[in-house]
């Protein structure tokens, strides 16, 4: 009996041990997956793009763009430098609503993201422009960063 609870506890040590989750390298580019249509020169449906670089074990540079597609093209962009802890990072737009945030849930195929807000249309971002999507990772080069709204290179 004494020799089964040590191997269960020795199992469960290592299993627990096994089992936390890898560091991510998160520099690269991902791009929105959506379904969009293409029509008489218009794009229909979300598309987007994220670059992220890796500046230390606990902080990146993100740039990040999502578009609503016509008739509007309402969009939101923003490039910050984030805290990069347990394979997530977190955007916070304090000043201008105090519920909005966008937690961005690395993986090894991208990043899920998960807009939070009591109204949406707080964060900054054009009217009924939510940042919720899966970007898939179509790099792992270190992105030359562009500014969403001016293309200029950061």
């Amino acid at each position: 009996m004494k020799f089964s609870f040590v191997f269960l506890i020795s199992v469960l040590v290592i299993t627990s041990f096994n089992a936390k989750e890898e560091k991510l390298n998160p520099t690269g580019t991902y791009h929105l997956k959506s379904k969009t249509i293409k029509k008489d020169g218009e794009i229909y449906g979300y598309f987007g793009k994220i670059q992220v670089k890796k500046l230390n074990s606990e902080k990146i540079i993100m740039t990040f763009e999502v578009n609503k597609g016509a008739p509007s093209y309402n969009s939101g962009s923003f490039v910050d430098t984030l805290i990069y802890k347990n394979n997530r990072a977190i955007y916070k737009i304090s000043e201008l609503s105090s519920t909005c945030k966008i937690i961005f849930d690395f993986n090894k195929k991208g990043i899920i993201v998960t807009e939070k807000a009591a109204d949406y249309n707080s964060c900054g971002f054009g009217m009924n422009v939510i940042a919720d999507g899966f970007y898939k990772k179509t790099s792992n080069k270190v992105p030359i960063l562009i500014e969403p709204l001016t293309g200029k290179k950061l």
